[in-house]
């Protein structure tokens, strides 16, 4: 057999080479808990030296933990966060990594570190999978500070991930037995799709308004009222308009919800009414 299609490493060994990487890891994590941080960063090291594929890995809370009780793992930590940040601009990373890395971005005070790759892997004009990986954990930062362009070629998945929500959560109500769940189970499943639409649904809506996209922005509307239709939510819509400055929508939804509610029942959404500049206030009261 020709040595390019022989196996670097035999299977079995591999096999046992990832069962003892699993059992150090949860040796590791039981130190951990009982707050033997020296040692429980020693097997960490190992761990993580050995995973070649990165399924393991520390929670935020975890990774405090360590560091606030030992300091030496700061230092750990930062080259952790290195070595994976070497790898993301090589373009050598996946989710998982990425998730990763932001993650210990975060636990190390360096949030803004994630959005400053993200802009360089950009400019390198790095492959589009890699800086979608990269702006799903960074977008609603990017949305919060009104920066919609950056977020022009993730519009698309903004749209996707809203759909599935709309579309899981019609089978939900239309087809409730199809997944074979408790009723507590599709209650939490039925609570995380309404969870998204008042969350990600709302400042998805705020994007697409803020990049001009009109026509995407009324179909996200949509989606969203379709899972839930309720003073609340109206009024995330309207202020999602009013930061994005798209004035016309946001009359349009106003008096979109005076239509299904009254006045008295419209609480939230007259008072995000009224963050909208005077002069266009008095087009509203016209």
């Amino acid at each position: 057999m020709p040595d390019m299609f022989k196996e670097r490493v035999a299977p079995q060994n591999r096999l046992d080479l990832e069962r003892l990487v699993e059992a150090e890891y949860q040796a590791a994590c039981g130190l951990l808990k009982n707050k033997l941080y020296k040692e429980a960063l020693k097997k960490f090291k190992w761990v993580f030296g050995n995973d070649s594929g990165f399924h393991l890995f520390l929670s935020r809370s975890e990774i405090v933990k360590l560091t606030k009780n030992y300091p030496p793992a700061g230092a750990v930590i930062k080259r952790w966060r290195n070595d994976k940040e070497r790898l993301i601009i090589e373009e050598k990373a996946d989710s998982k990594l990425i998730r990763q890395w932001d993650t210990l971005n975060q636990c190390l005070g360096e949030k803004d570190r994630t959005i400053d790759v993200f802009l360089k892997l950009r400019a390198a004009e790095a492959n589009d999978d890699l800086l979608d990986s990269v702006l799903n954990h960074i977008w609603k930062r990017l949305a919060a500070s009104k920066k919609y362009e950056d977020l022009r070629p993730y519009l698309p998945t903004l749209g996707f991930h809203l759909l599935l929500h709309a579309v899981e959560y019609d089978c939900a109500i239309l087809f409730p037995g199809h997944r074979k769940l408790t009723k507590r189970q599709r209650r939490q499943d039925i609570e995380r799709h309404i969870a998204y639409a008042r969350q990600d649904g709302l400042m998805s809506y705020e994007v697409a308004l803020g990049l001009g996209d009109k026509h995407v922005a009324a179909e996200f509307a949509k989606k969203i009222l379709g899972i839930e239709t309720s003073d609340l939510v109206y009024a995330g819509l309207i202020k999602g308009a009013v930061r994005a400055r798209a004035y016309p929508e946001t009359i349009a939804l106003f008096n979109e919800a005076k239509t299904k509610f009254s006045l008295r029942r419209l609480r939230y959404s007259s008072k995000a009414i009224k963050a909208m500049p005077k002069s266009q206030l008095s087009r509203l009261n016209a």
